[in-house]
């Protein structure tokens, strides 16, 4: 059992280091170097990063899994501010508009699409999607550098984000 846990793991690396170069050209940054990034973009990195979160979680690569998921729902919430902007482009960067729609905050993220009023709203009618966005409450860009992120933090996470009916980045969607 613990051979086959190893080599999803190293496989899992090799399609990484195979596929770099590839996704790398998928990232928010990239994208908006080129040409710059727009809803719809968000919206698939935002289903990528869960699919992400999710294979690194069966893989047991917890810290990985909690910190993907995050970004699942900071290109969800940029999703939202791009349905607001001209043609749905994300602003071209930080110092010609507002830094707070480049933040990885949460808050300042729903806060730059207008959404306070209607995720409030939500938390208020929906126990359970209370409960998930506090769980996300805590993830920050800075996971990336906490290697000790367990199982259950990583599988509470996903699940906060994941839940069709109750989760995070379904009620996100409703607004993108």
């Amino acid at each position: 059992m613990a051979a086959a846990g190893v080599r999803l793991r190293n496989s899992l690396a090799d399609q990484a280091v195979a596929t770099r170069s590839r996704e790398r050209s998928h990232t928010p940054a990239l994208l908006a170097e080129r040409r710059g990034v727009n809803r719809g973009d968000f919206q698939e990195l935002a289903e990528l990063h869960l699919q992400h979160g999710e294979a690194l979680l069966d893989a047991k690569l917890y810290s990985g899994a909690y910190y993907m998921c995050g970004y699942a729902v900071e290109c969800a919430l940029k999703a939202c501010i791009c349905k607001n902007t001209a043609q749905f482009d994300f602003y071209p960067h930080p110092r010609k508009v507002v830094e707070n729609a480049w933040s990885h905050d949460f808050t300042k993220l729903v806060g730059v699409a207008g959404l306070q009023d209607q995720f409030r709203l939500a938390r208020n009618t929906d126990a359970v999607l209370h409960v998930n966005w506090n769980e996300i409450d805590g993830w920050s860009e800075d996971s990336r550098h906490e290697s000790k992120k367990g199982s259950q933090a990583a599988e509470n996470l996903i699940t906060a984000v994941s839940d069709p009916d109750h989760g995070v980045l379904a009620c996100i969607k409703r607004y993108w």
